[in-house]
This record gives structure tokens, C-alpha cells and sequence, in this order.
């Protein structure tokens, strides 16, 4: 046998041990493609997910990303081209660079990008944005300060307060004094009971500047049409639910201005007033506010001294005197209850300036806790300011009482609305003019597909979010 020969036993061994070797280089190189397409997937959507807005979540404690990226038009084709420079970039970190040395194993290039099922925070009637509120209130606060809200609340619900009898006994008054025959002289409290135009200015009783703010309500969420994606996506748990409900609320009171504390919004101070009432100007938000806290506390008061058996005998005493004088015996009884309803009026009145003044007021009155200690006090309540934080310690705040009416009212209306005043405040801030809450993306899936110089084509399908998507 000749030297430097081999045999044909070997040289077939040989072909075999190199096509095994070739087969374990290329599985490794599918291997590292399919891997290599998996980390670039995720870090691309890391990236586009980093580019969250830093005003809202200074403001807001709210993680989005703003489809407009604060200049043109919100679209989602722009996360797209965000996303697609992310992975083209992780494909080929030395693109644009000169080397001598890099060997690309791989050869991968991107052929193709998508984005497509998102979720905005308007959807669901801005049940989205809800659970980012809820969640932000939790993680700061926890669950425990609820504790008071529904106690506040169990109460109020319990006392009936919102129902309308205090009017409709003003209205059956007002009834009958007209009726009396007055021998042509004109019924001295004609008018007086009317329905309430105005109200703000007696409340108010010029103790301190209103706003005179406003803006067009065309130009906010609760009125256009908005941008729509798939809804809430999976959620852990029912952003309706009554705790969340209350914790929502929270949320808004946390983050919203109101009367007794404005927080420099440029278009609106009273934010609060605003999510309550619908209205587009400070004024006409607070004077509906002060309706209702005037129904409430009416309906109270006129109770609580028609219950009063030392009020009842005062109001029939005076009664009883101005009948006699009139030689009208039949207006007594009239006069009676018309002096009661008029001390609950006073007595409403000074409530309602005492909760704009910063003090608390008891949804259940005792006699210690009138202002108007008796029936001539009623003629000066004109001209009392009512009481101030320090002087009293019991009751609900004005604060308070707005958590009770965030409680009550419509979900979907309160949560459109808080929207709107986000809006309002981020347009005024740098780099945010166009902003709209319906363009701001917190959840949306991904395909990726790669091309391989060595004839590969793979695709991979993410989705990802802000919020835990539950599997």
C-alpha cells in the first residue's frame, strides 16, 4: 500500500462525519435564527413600550404611548415605523459602520412588520384608561382608604337625602298661601318659596371670585367620534366592580382640581365640578354643584327642625300672633309650616357656605348642631358666612360630599368625562397640543417577518402590554 493514500472505507466515513458536522452547523444557525428573531421581537417592543408619554405619567401616573409621538397625526402606523427601525437596527446593530472583522453568521434582514389588534385608552367607553386609574390608586394609596367613603356613603343612601320632598312641600305651601283670601291685599310671601334661579349668587354671597373659564366641548373625547381598537384585553378583574368603582373616584379626586383646591389647569380650575356636571364653563359646573348640595342639605335641615318639637312650638307661637293680627285664624296652621320650611331654607343655606369655606357639615342634625339657633335668625342669614375648618370638627367636607356624588353617578359619563379633562391639561403642556386619549396605545400584538441570506424565512407573533395580560 502506497503512502498518502486512503482507503475507500475512509473516505466514506469521512463524507459522512462532514455531513453530520454541516447538518449540526446549520441546525445551530436555525437555532440561533429563531432565537435571534425572538430577542429581536421583544427588545423592539421593549423599545416602542419605553416610549411612553412622560407628561401623562407625571401628570397622571397613567402609562401610554401617544400614537402621535406629539407632532402630526396619531396613527398607529407610526408605532409601526417605531417598531420596524427597532428591529431593523437589532438585526444588524453594525449597519452603517465600517469593519473588517464582523462575520455575520446569520444574514438576517427584516422583510416585513405589522402591528395590529391595540387597545386604546377610550375603549370600552374608557374602561381602559378606568384600570390603569384603579391600578395607579392602588399601588399608591392601597384599598384601605375606602374605608370612610363607604361609611359616608352607606349613610347617605340610608338618610334618602336626595328625594324631593322638601320641594314639593314648598310648592303645596306656596299652594295654599296663594289661595287665602287676602281681601286684596297682596300675600306677603308671595315668591319667596319660588324655585331657586340664581342660587350661586346666594350662596356665594360675593365671598369669592368665581372662574369664569371654559372651552369647546366639540374639542374633547365625551363629544367626537373616537379612534376605536379591540376593547379591554383580558382583564383580572371587573374595573366596575363597587370597590373599584369607589377607587376610581379616588383616583379623580386625587388627581382632579375642585373648588376648595385648584391645581393650575389652564382651561378649567373646577375639574371635579366638571366630571359631575358636563358643563363647559367653571361657573355653571359650580352652580349645578351647589344645586345639588343645596337639594341635599335642604331636604335635611327641613326635616331635622320639622322633627325639633321646641322649633315646631316657636314657628306656631309667631304663627299663631301674625294670624290673629291678620284676623286670619286659618293661616295659622299655613304660617307654621311655611316658618319651618323657611328655617330649613336659612339653615341650607348656611351649610352650603359653610362646605365652600373649607368646614364640615353633619348629614344628621341635633338641635347643638344649627347654625340658625332660633326663628329671628332667620332674618340675618343673609349675611352669615357659615362656619370655618376650625370651627367645625364633625361632618363632611365639601371634598366629601363630591366622593358621594362621583359614587352616584353614571359610570361611563364619569369616565368619558375624566378623559376630557385629561385631554384639556396636556394640551396645554409642551409637545402635547394635539394630544387625544383615544389615540394613546396601551396594548397591541405584533408579527415579525426575517429573511435569512441562507434561504430562511421565518415569522414570530407577540403581543404585549402595559397591563398584565392574563393567559
Amino acid at each position: 500500500m502506497n503512502k498518502g493514500t486512503i482507503t475507500v472505507f475512509l473516505s466514506l466515513v469521512l463524507t459522512l462525519v462532514l455531513s453530520l458536522i454541516s447538518a449540526c452547523i446549520e441546525g445551530a444557525r436555525v437555532a440561533a435564527i429563531r432565537s435571534r428573531i425572538e430577542m429581536v421581537s421583544d427588545m423592539g417592543l421593549y423599545s416602542v413600550f419605553a416610549e411612553y408619554n412622560r407628561e401623562l405619567l407625571k401628570s397622571y401616573d397613567l402609562y401610554y404611548i401617544d400614537t402621535s409621538y406629539g407632532k402630526g397625526k396619531p396613527s398607529l402606523e407610526n408605532t409601526r415605523e417605531h417598531f420596524k427601525s427597532y428591529v431593523s437596527y437589532n438585526l444588524d446593530p453594525s449597519k452603517g459602520q465600517l469593519s473588517f472583522f464582523d462575520v455575520d453568521m446569520l444574514k438576517l434582514k427584516c422583510s416585513g412588520v405589522s402591528l395590529d389588534a391595540p387597545s386604546y385608552a377610550t375603549d370600552n367607553a374608557g374602561r381602559v384608561f378606568k384600570r390603569q386609574a384603579i391600578r395607579s390608586v392602588k399601588d399608591r394609596f392601597g384599598i384601605n382608604i375606602l374605608n370612610s367613603v363607604k361609611n359616608n356613603l352607606s349613610t347617605y343612601k340610608a338618610g334618602d337625602f336626595e328625594n324631593d320632598r322638601a320641594d314639593k312641600q314648598i310648592e303645596k305651601i306656596q299652594k295654599k298661601m296663594d289661595s287665602l283670601d287676602w281681601e286684596g291685599a297682596k300675600n306677603p310671601v308671595s315668591g319667596v318659596l319660588d324655585k331657586r334661579d340664581g342660587i350661586i349668587d346666594l350662596i356665594m354671597n360675593r365671598q369669592r371670585n368665581i372662574s369664569e373659564k371654559s372651552f369647546e366641548l366639540n374639542s374633547v373625547a365625551s363629544h367626537r367620534k373616537l379612534n376605536e381598537g379591540i376593547g379591554l384585553v383580558k382583564p383580572a378583574e371587573d374595573p366596575d366592580s363597587f370597590t373599584n368603582e369607589l377607587l376610581f373616584d379616588e383616583y379623580l379626586m386625587w388627581k382632579c382640581g375642585n373648588f376648595r383646591k385648584l391645581i393650575g389647569h389652564e382651561d378649567m380650575s373646577y375639574e371635579i365640578e366638571y366630571i359631575l356636571n358636563g358643563k363647559n364653563t367653571d361657573k355653571a359646573n359650580l352652580r349645578e354643584t351647589i344645586n345639588k348640595l343645596f337639594i341635599v342639605h335642604l331636604a335635611k335641615d327641613v326635616a331635622a327642625v320639622m322633627s325639633d318639637g321646641a322649633k315646631k312650638e316657636e314657628c306656631k307661637s309667631v304663627a299663631l300672633v301674625i294670624s290673629s293680627l291678620l284676623l286670619l285664624p286659618e293661616l295659622e296652621e299655613v304660617l307654621t309650616e311655611f316658618f319651618l320650611l323657611s328655617w330649613g331654607f336659612a339653615e341650607a343655606v348656611v351649610d352650603v357656605r359653610t362646605l365652600l369655606n373649607g368646614g364640615r357639615v353633619s348629614l344628621i342634625k341635633t338641635g347643638d348642631d344649627f347654625n340658625i339657633k332660633n326663628l329671628a335668625g332667620c332674618l340675618a342669614f343673609m349675611t352669615m358666612k357659615g362656619r370655618s375648618a376650625e370651627e367645625s370638627q364633625g361632618g363632611l367636607s365639601y371634598e366629601d360630599h363630591l366622593r358621594i356624588f362621583l359614587a352616584l353617578q353614571n359610570k361611563s359619563e364619569k369616565v368619558m368625562r375624566s378623559i376630557d379633562v385629561i385631554e384639556l391639561y396636556m394640551r396645554t403642556r409642551e409637545g402635547n397640543s394635539s394630544f387625544k386619549m383615544d389615540s394613546c396605545l396601551e396594548y397591541v400584538q405584533s408579527e415579525l417577518t426575517v429573511k435569512s441570506g441562507f434561504g430562511y424565512e421565518y415569522s414570530i407573533r407577540r403581543e404585549f402590554a402595559y397591563e398584565p395580560v392574563i393567559e
